[in-house]
């Protein structure tokens, strides 16, 4: 390959393929998290609704979307990595339009769960790393992080204010509409890669445990589990608690913004350093430490109510969870030969959202009953993939000039 080839420097094609899968993802997950602050208050207005049907309403999207993402991802490794993305989408699309019409809270199920159908997250990582370079990968990861964050802090800016005057009906509504947008973007601009290696033989069994079987895709599989577990339960909590200590949901963009910024920070410093010293291993361990950190500013805010340890322990879970938004799913791709990685990313994925699932369904049923169990059991997931990170995972092989 020629040097110029090899810069670090992103190509016309790296940084069109980037722009637009970027923008995919924002107009898919900006969507997504305008339901998070709002959905179980205005969920208790539809037919029939209860509790439990909210919360398996609510919860049904991860649910799905963990169960297809290793589907979703062994396709795109035999027919495409683009088709796959266009019918997830679509399932999407259909699934949104569905809440927006829902009056009931079993339709709203169903709706849910179609959402979720749509799993196209592995194929998106996937087809990153087929129009990328591996020296420019995880800076292309941290592009799709960052647009993921910023939908992130844009969505819980804008879902109290939306919620207020057009409801869930207006809220699915514009969801459909962004993620129509999204597929015109995805058939317009983002490009075939020239060089997609795609298995069409090889059974999904042994696609999976081909993967499995690298001490290093383990953990990291594991440490995606670990993160979302604690994104689901962190933001079922931190919301709660902060009405609770006064704040009302038009002033949390004073809390989120600056959350929003610091973590962006950290993203694209971590991802830079991870990439350039070729030292994963060495920046993840911070990563783990601000995790760890967050859970005992938590528990120490139980104990003496301290909004300062509150809103501490929400910074550093954001910023520690910053730190692997972009490097997990490039070290997947790294790690993985070209035809499985599709599979590698669908197992990622599949452990990303049984995580999202997970930490839901923990936090709420042991938030009233006994919060300090569910922040003991955050610590021990923590420190459980500590152990991993230092027992089984190796940086990676450097690219060879």
């Amino acid at each position: 390959m020629p040097k110029s080839d090899r810069s670090p420097v992103f190509t016309p094609l790296e940084s069109s393929s980037i722009l637009s899968l970027s923008s995919i993802m924002f107009f898919r997950m900006f969507g997504l998290f305008l339901v998070l602050p709002v959905f179980s208050i205005l969920a208790q207005e539809l037919d029939s609704a209860t509790p439990l049907l909210i919360g398996l309403a609510f919860g049904g999207y991860g649910l799905t979307q963990a169960i297809l993402q290793i589907p979703f991802g062994i396709w795109s490794d035999r027919i495409g990595r683009k088709p796959v993305i266009m019918a997830g989408l679509l399932l999407f699309i259909i699934g949104s339009l569905i809440a927006a019409f829902a009056d009931n809270i079993y339709l709203m199920i169903v709706a849910r769960l179609l959402q979720g159908a749509g799993a196209i997250s592995s194929a998106v990582f996937v087809l990153i790393a087929d129009l990328t370079r591996p020296e420019v990968r995880t800076r292309a990861n941290a592009g799709i992080g960052a647009s993921i964050g910023i939908a992130f802090g844009g969505a819980f800016f804008i879902a109290p204010f939306l919620g207020s005057f057009a409801g869930l009906s207006g809220i699915f509504g514009l969801i459909s509409l962004m993620a129509t947008i999204g597929l015109f973007i995805l058939w317009r601009f983002v490009p075939e890669p020239e060089n997609s290696s795609r298995s069409s033989n090889t059974p999904t069994l042994d696609m999976i445990k081909s993967v499995l079987v690298l001490p290093s895709i383990r953990t990291i599989d594991f440490g995606a589990f670990v993160c979302s577990t604690g994104l689901s339960a962190v933001f079922f909590m931190i919301p709660i608690q902060l009405a609770a200590q006064g704040w009302i949901s038009s002033e949390l963009w004073k809390i989120y913004l600056p959350m929003l910024l610091s973590g962006g920070l950290i993203m694209v410093g971590s991802a830079i350093i991870a990439e350039t010293k070729n030292c994963f291993r060495e920046v993840m361990f911070v990563g783990v430490g601000f995790l760890i950190a967050s859970v005992l500013c938590l528990n120490f805010f139980h104990e003496f109510q301290h909004k300062f340890l509150l809103i501490a322990g929400l910074f550093l879970f954001f910023m520690g969870f910053n730190v692997f938004e972009p490097l997990f799913p490039s070290l997947v791709t790294r790690l993985t030969n070209p035809t499985t990685k599709g599979a590698a990313s669908g197992v990622y994925n599949f452990c990303q959202f049984m995580g999202h699932f997970a930490g839901a369904a923990i936090a709420g049923i042991f938030y009233s009953a006994n919060i300090h169990f569910l922040l003991s059991f955050l610590l021990m997931i923590n420190l459980s993939f500590l152990f991993l990170l230092y027992k089984d995972f190796q940086n990676p092989a450097p690219p060879q000039k």
